[in-house]
């Protein structure tokens, strides 16, 4: 049986996440990987449900609910999703993971990158990605795609995509720093241009035998 991958996309809102997602996704399938599609918070019941508390534009939870929130809903996708594909060999394609809390919620909000990580560590039992992409846009350009998108759809996304131009400017540093902290792991990816010119630049950074 071949091994499984765990594969997260990170960064700041707009960056294009999910179209590369998609697009990795069909590629692993033309080599004949079975891809589990995913993204956080969310993957299971209970998680779409946080979920749904979490982007609601009409709510403002504090940083600790939010935390909890979040945490809450990653331990149950850990559990019911990740592990399980894992252990079967599947490739888990995941928007967005434990690294997003440390820097939303320990650096952008201000409850510590130590204090989250705890958190993190707890909720997904020590699980971390074996490869973390980071998709890195200028903010401003990044924000107007999003809110673009949202116009276009049902808004979901917009309690994060209203907050101010330096609460995205934090997050693009705070996945920046990551990136440092983690280099054994995390890989920053120019996410300018065309999807096709951006998903060239992430296979360069795949394992040999997911190109």
């Amino acid at each position: 049986m071949q091994r499984g991958w765990f594969i997260t996309f990170e960064g700041g809102e707009g960056t294009g996440k999910t179209t590369q997602i998609l697009k990795l996704a069909a590629h692993l399938e033309s080599l004949g990987r079975t891809v589990v599609l995913t993204r956080e918070p969310g993957g299971t019941p209970v998680a779409e449900a946080a979920r749904a508390v979490l982007l609601d534009p009409a709510l403002e939870p504090m940083g600790l609910s939010e935390l909890f929130l979040l945490e809450a809903a990653r331990h149950d996708h850990v559990e019911q999703v990740i592990r399980p594909g894992l252990a079967k060999g599947e490739v888990i394609l995941c928007d967005r993971y434990a690294d997003s809390s440390t820097v939303y919620q320990g650096m952008v909000r201000g409850i510590g990158v130590e204090r989250v990580e705890e958190l993190n560590e707890l909720a997904t039992g020590g699980l971390d990605p074996d490869l973390t992409i980071v998709f890195d846009l200028d903010p401003e350009a990044g924000v107007g795609r999003a809110r673009s998108r949202n116009a276009e759809g049902d808004g979901s996304e917009s309690r994060l995509d209203d907050e101010p131009a330096e609460f995205h400017r934090s997050v693009r540093d705070g996945f920046l720093r990551l990136a440092v902290r983690y280099p054994h792991r995390v890989r920053v990816i120019d996410a300018t241009g065309g999807p096709d010119t951006v998903f060239d630049r992430l296979l360069a950074v795949l394992p040999e035998e997911l190109r």
